[in-house]
């Protein structure tokens, strides 16, 4: 019964889901890279110039100065880079840029920047019954609850591969964008939410190592783009880092703040992010949304404003850990925590890239 069980589940979930899913369709113009955002009470439009996946740095900074130096007035430009989260689609990258636009005009930035980084458009639910189609096709039928197995490992594996190569590719490109940056005069801040925020951990594994994995093959930087990379305030909200801790050899390229905006509820911490240590500002905020959630919070609310703030240093409200919007009634049942407490903190001693070497 279990053998007849698996078949079932490994022929036709991919063909059920292939039949309820519906394709996601690539909407919006991106002929050019440069998108003036307008937003209530903001004069003049916001530019964000998204970053093509293979676009050279050197070609973008040429043409930041070429639009923005006549705007700084003798002073370095500010820029600020925004790091989307996994299964957004080019279209969606557009809908989310007045929430980008906002965040760099509560920053006093100059001009935001958004890699395209190579994430998978799809999670993973929806990537596996495909891939599994695919391999039933190569392989044929399993004829045995040993190849149903092997065929579902084969599958996950190549789904797993995909997400760690996404962001060690990413990692790689962020390095070199921002020692490309530091070299020419600019302040680069950071704004790395959800899968982004698991590219700043391999980001840190690449300044200890020098290199850092796609799961298959290293991919090593030049130490002088290793040396080059320095960041001026960091806003993160995602994926934990590895036993909840920032490495010094990061924290030594970071000027100014690193916060780390934490749902207030343990509960829902598990939507996004966890506490961090090693000289980091951790802001338990209730409003948190999911980490994939972040571009829906509106342009113009509270929230956001606040996020900015982080983002260019003005951070009054660490001063005293505390959360500037806070919304009440959100505590919980007693005993509901006592079963959240314990999860939450021993998740914050696993290692987020360790989901992918498990299935190696």
């Amino acid at each position: 019964m279990m053998r007849h069980a698996l078949l079932y589940i490994t022929l036709v979930l991919p063909v059920w889901l292939g039949a309820t899913v519906p394709a996601l369709a690539v909407a919006g113009d991106q002929a050019s890279p440069w998108h003036a955002v307008s937003l209530a009470g903001a004069a003049p439009a916001f530019p964000v110039r998204l970053v093509g996946q293979e676009e050279p740095w050197e070609h973008v900074v040429q043409d930041i100065q070429a639009r923005r130096s006549p705007h700084r007035a003798g002073r370095a430009l500010r820029v600020g880079v925004y790091g989307h989260g996994a299964f957004v689609t080019p279209s969606e990258v557009l809908h989310d840029l007045p929430f980008v636009a906002a965040l760099g005009t509560e920053a006093a930035l100059d001009v935001m920047l958004v890699p395209l980084w190579r994430f998978p458009d799809t999670p993973p639910w929806m990537s596996l019954p495909p891939a599994l189609l695919q391999a039933q096709r190569s392989a044929g039928l399993p004829r045995s609850l040993e190849a149903g197995v092997a065929l579902l490992r084969r599958a996950a594996q190549q789904v797993a591969q995909a997400h760690r190569a996404a962001t060690a590719q990413a990692a790689v490109r962020l390095a070199a964008g921002l020692s490309i940056l530091h070299r020419q005069q600019m302040v680069p801040s950071l704004a790395m939410f959800s899968a982004s925020a698991l590219v700043l951990v391999r980001l840190q594994e690449l300044i200890e190592q020098g290199q850092v994995s796609d799961g298959q093959t290293p991919l090593p930087v030049a130490a002088s783009g290793r040396q080059g990379m320095v960041m001026h305030n960091v806003v993160l909200f995602g994926y934990p880092f590895p036993n909840g801790q920032v490495a010094p050899a990061l924290r030594q390229r970071i000027r100014g703040t690193l916060v780390n905006v934490v749902p207030a509820h343990c509960a829902q911490q598990w939507q996004g992010n966890f506490p961090l240590r090693g000289a980091v500002q951790n802001l338990p905020v209730s409003w948190a949304p999911a980490h994939a959630d972040w571009p829906r919070l509106a342009p113009q609310s509270p929230e956001v404003a606040a996020l900015g703030a982080l983002l260019g240093g003005r951070d009054p409200v660490l001063a005293n850990h505390r959360d500037p919007f806070p919304r009440h009634g959100q505590e919980g049942h007693p005993i509901g925590r006592h079963v959240w407490e314990p999860l939450c903190a021993a998740l914050q001693h696993v290692d987020p890239a360790g989901v992918f070497r498990v299935l190696d």
